[in-house]
């Protein structure tokens, strides 16, 4: 019995190690613009890399957000943004020259939804023309007909979600071996032969 739970213990601990990289959460390890950085010029995009894959399985939008609010509490993103791999975008668009605060959302590798937000000052150079931002988290249109029509989304543009797939898969494999290896080891247990009694008696 000691022996197979030692087993047992050891195997599982095994699985739970083969899973453990793939449901820690997402943490920001760079981004357009920088943490508290300033910007002189516009760049062509705003990104936020983590450490891993996105987990944007199908291409769905829900849980992520990008949006860029100014001093004047105004915001200048255009609602669409596109996730590749460990990546999240949006179009760059600023107002006039001030402390500007991004604020993020995405959808973990372990599928949790991690948030969070950071400050860049922006100083526009000679002659730019600000945007005029809106009051309201602007909603990506995007047109889904050859006839014109639009409809409304928040714009997740999916890259590869096949390693995000693949974490989700190998987590669901994982806890299949653990159940398996403790039914076989219950049988086990089950089928010990009793100890065989003598065939002959004894004589005096």
């Amino acid at each position: 019995m000691a022996g197979s739970a030692a087993t047992l213990a050891i195997a599982g601990g095994a699985v739970l190690g083969l899973a453990g990289p793939a449901s820690a959460h997402n943490y920001m390890i760079a981004s357009t613009p920088k943490v508290d950085g300033t910007l002189t010029e516009l760049p062509k995009a705003f990104e936020i890399t983590t450490n891993d894959k996105l987990l944007d399985i199908g291409g769905s939008d829900s849980g992520f957000a990008y949006r860029i609010v100014g001093p004047d509490g105004r915001y200048y993103e255009d609602g669409c943004l596109a996730v590749d791999g460990p990546s999240m975008t949006t179009k760059a668009a600023l107002g006039d020259s001030g402390r500007y605060t991004v604020e993020w959302q995405i959808i973990s590798a372990d599928g949790h939804t991690v948030s969070d937000e950071y400050t860049f000052t922006w100083d526009a150079p000679a002659g730019f023309t600000p945007a005029a931002g809106t009051t309201k988290p602007p909603v990506c249109a995007t047109d889904t007909a050859d006839d014109g029509a639009t409809s409304a989304t928040t714009g997740t543009a999916s890259g590869s979600t096949d390693s995000a797939s693949s974490d989700a898969l190998w987590i669901g494999a994982g806890g299949v071996v653990l159940v398996g290896m403790v039914v076989a080891v219950l049988l086990l247990l089950r089928r010990k032969p009793a100890p065989a009694a003598d065939d002959e008696p004894d004589q005096d």
